[in-house]
């Protein structure tokens, strides 16, 4: 049984209800064979939350777990519940086996925080920073001046915690944590290439095609620069340059050398509407 895992959200729908003797968790309308014998699952909410260790798996409906200890002792039917594969020692770990929620809405939290979240969270200075993606435990208080405070502690320092997308019944997803820790990134699925020895007759294009994270709209600007080394300066569409604010930059043909681009570099700057910024690959174009 390890430790722990690399999902912060295994998905199932339904409700559960625990018979405390037999140490055994029953669903209704629930997919528990997306899970695995070491997932933790939480249970409810107040009177009723705890967490408890799958350690067998019978059925979409059914699982063993290994103690009971940290359930609320409370009766459970028809309650609510998560999974994940979130650090086990952590139910032996008072500060986050009591209240996950605390009835003024603090928390005590563990979340698993990919390298997206963890980069996005850091620059935009949350207080919900952390040193290190991995799976990081979050306790909130309010001082005495009534300013929200957050510590966090770096639990397991990881990369790969899968929390890119929504989860299925048979994939890892994304906890219900975004509104905390944003998935706010964009990834480049064609990056422009360089262009060496064109005709001065001919024309061009570079192209830098992205997609963002939490799904969104990108918009787009290209820049050049030259000579090498110089500053990048924004584009705008003229006779020579056309879709200087979209993933295609179009460069006409220029048979006019004092307007040939020739040497310059360019490079396109991505925006999304969630706030993340991303720089494509500085591609040079020459003309034989």
């Amino acid at each position: 049984m390890a430790l722990w895992g690399k999902a912060d959200s295994i998905y199932s729908p339904g409700t559960v209800s625990v018979n405390y003797t037999t140490k055994v968790v029953t669903g209704s309308g629930t997919s528990f064979l997306a899970a695995s014998v070491g997932s933790v699952i939480t249970i409810g909410a107040g009177g009723t939350f705890g967490q408890a260790v799958i350690s067998g798996i019978t059925s979409e409906t059914q699982v063993s777990i290994a103690t009971t200890q940290y359930l609320s002792g409370a009766a459970i039917a028809g309650v609510a519940y998560t999974m994940s594969q979130k650090p086990i020692y952590t139910l032996e770990d008072s500060n986050y086996n009591a209240l996950q929620t605390t009835s003024t809405g603090l928390t005590n939290t563990i979340y698993g925080v990919d390298e997206y979240e963890q980069a996005s969270v850091n620059a935009t200075g949350s207080k919900y920073h952390s040193a290190h993606a991995g799976w990081v435990g979050v306790h909130t208080y309010v001082d005495m001046h009534g300013n929200l405070r957050v510590k966090s502690e770096t639990l397991v320092a990881m990369s790969g915690i899968s929390t890119l997308d929504p989860g299925t019944y048979i994939a890892y997803g994304d906890a219900n944590d975004d509104t905390v820790l944003p998935d706010r990134y964009i990834s480049f699925t064609t990056q422009p290439t360089s262009v060496v020895g064109i005709a001065t007759t001919a024309s061009t294009s570079f192209t830098a095609l992205s997609v963002a994270t939490p799904r969104s709209g990108v918009s787009t600007a290209w820049y050049y620069a030259y000579p090498v080394g110089a500053a990048f300066t924004a584009l705008s569409n003229d006779l020579i340059y056309s879709g200087v604010t979209g993933p295609v930059l179009g460069i006409a043909a220029t048979t006019t050398s004092g307007t040939r681009p020739n040497g310059y570099q360019f490079r396109a700057v991505v925006t999304s509407a969630g706030g993340a910024t991303a720089t494509s690959d500085t591609v040079t174009l020459t003309y034989v």
